[in-house]
């Protein structure tokens, strides 16, 4: 990494959405201190090779990894045979809390410690069963890929619940649209084309949908306003007006490959570590409304937790992006991460980057973050589905502090008609928890580190 890094960092839960979803609504104090960290069933893993040497396991994941080496546009391919990637070997259905840190089973028989920071993983489970809402996923990230927080979290009843089970594949699994937050994809390929965050489109309405009369110049546009605007306050009259003057299919999709989202059938997360998918989407082929509802986040994208944690790390790393590492040690062996991947231009990133500081500042974050100290940036998205029952899927994706990020974040509650919790209140609690960690660090630095590199907005 180009920074320098405080390990110990934190995450940031649902707001806002393709409109402002807000209000500063208190909700109740939680009686409990998380779920522990036990899944609600054993998930079937695919069948192991006979047990090897370290030596040997090591040449499998130094294959497997080779494999997972490949543009992001294409599913990663099926490991070799005799390859058994990292993902299969972790049993995450009984990880444990061992004194200061979190480990997990190997099926080889080894065991690992895993990257988990205990106390944000605490706050992350806590803050799911505060939601009570019945589905939910956190994944706190270090801008290296370092995973800090991996919970998630369902009800049986539709309604939600203050009984709740453990389930890390919320976390790592799609079950819910990008929203809003696929106005991202949106925003990098409108850059990539030429167009600047702060030139203005004149537009009407936008706040809750996309329509045929918002895709060209009309005399019902009574304002005009910037990409940045539009970004940040989730419009999507703007986005969905740009993508439609300014793109075509096949930049949109391009760029939505780039970033990780793969076809309809999706893409498994990048490395071995982490079992799971980070997304899909389907750009239409025609030139029309269904091509800037989907620009704008209203249909056709899927993002799991751990997928939006990555699209977010891309702009808080300046245009690469990491591979996600849920392994610290082996046996007592540290274990080296993946190498992060160039995905977009320094400029481009920081352009999209400042519309997310924008979000928290001025747009449908601003009530949680405008007043704190420490720049965040973010971006809400919220979008609703009566399938397999009623759930508003609300997300808040962002990194802070935004001029030298310390830590990336992704929350999503699939929200009942009654919200127990607002995303941005809990976003506030888990950055000034993670960020109070920091600064305890920060004064057992030496004088020697790595001076900073901090980024002004």
């Amino acid at each position: 990494m180009r920074r320098s890094l405080v390990l110990l960092t934190g995450a940031v839960i649902v707001a806002g959405g393709a409109a402002l979803v807000g209000g500063d609504d208190r909700a109740p104090a939680a009686s409990i201190d998380g779920a522990p960290l036990v899944a609600s069933a054993p998930i079937t893993m695919p069948s192991q090779s006979p047990a090897t040497t370290a030596a040997e396991a090591a040449r499998e994941v130094a294959a497997f990894e080779a494999l997972a080496d490949q543009p992001a546009r294409e599913p990663r391919a099926k490991p070799a045979p005799g390859i058994t990637p990292l993902g299969t070997l972790i049993d995450l259905d009984h990880i444990e809390r061992v004194a200061d840190h979190y480990e997990a089973p190997l099926k080889d028989g080894r065991r690992a410690v895993l990257t988990l920071d205990p106390e944000l993983q605490s706050l992350a489970e806590k803050l799911l069963d505060e939601s009570r809402a019945p589905r939910g996923g956190i994944v706190v990230m270090a801008p290296d890929g370092r995973i800090l927080a991996l919970a998630g979290r369902r009800t049986e009843d539709p309604k939600g619940s203050r009984e709740g089970t453990f389930d890390w594949r919320l976390a790592t699994d799609v079950w819910a649209p990008a929203a809003s937050i696929f106005k991202l994809v949106t925003a990098s390929a409108l850059v990539g084309a030429g167009v600047g965050a702060d030139d203005k489109v004149c537009f009407h309405g936008g706040v809750r949908s996309v329509m045929e009369s918002n895709l060209v110049d009309s005399k019902q546009d009574s304002r005009c306003e910037t990409l940045a605007y539009g970004v940040a306050h989730s419009n999507n009259a703007i986005l969905g007006k740009l993508a439609y003057q300014k793109l075509v299919p096949d930049t949109l999709d391009g760029m939505a490959r780039k970033l990780g989202f793969g076809p309809a059938a999706g893409c498994a997360l990048p490395g071995t570590e982490l079992p799971g998918n980070y997304g899909s989407v389907t750009i239409p082929a025609a030139h029309d409304l269904a091509f800037a509802k989907t620009a704008a986040g209203f249909m056709n994208a899927q993002l799991s937790v751990a997928g939006g944690a990555l699209l977010t790390a891309t702009f808080a790393n300046d245009g690469e992006q990491p591979v996600p590492q849920l392994i610290a040690t082996i046996d007592g062996v540290a274990h080296a991460g993946g190498k992060p991947r160039r995905i977009l231009p320094t400029a481009t990133a920081r352009a999209v980057a400042k519309m997310m500081v924008a979000t928290c500042a001025s747009g449908s974050a601003a009530k949680s973050f405008r007043r704190k100290e420490t720049v965040v940036a973010g971006k809400t998205g919220t979008l609703s589905r009566n399938e397999p029952f009623f759930m508003e899927h609300s997300w808040f994706v962002g990194f802070a502090p935004a001029e030298n990020p310390e830590v990336i974040v992704s929350v999503l509650l699939g929200n009942p008609e009654s919200w127990h919790l607002r995303g941005h209140e809990a976003a506030r609690r888990l950055i000034d928890r993670a960020l109070l960690s920091a600064t305890r660090r920060e004064k057992d630095r030496t004088a020697s580190a790595e001076p900073s590199t901090r980024k002004q907005w």
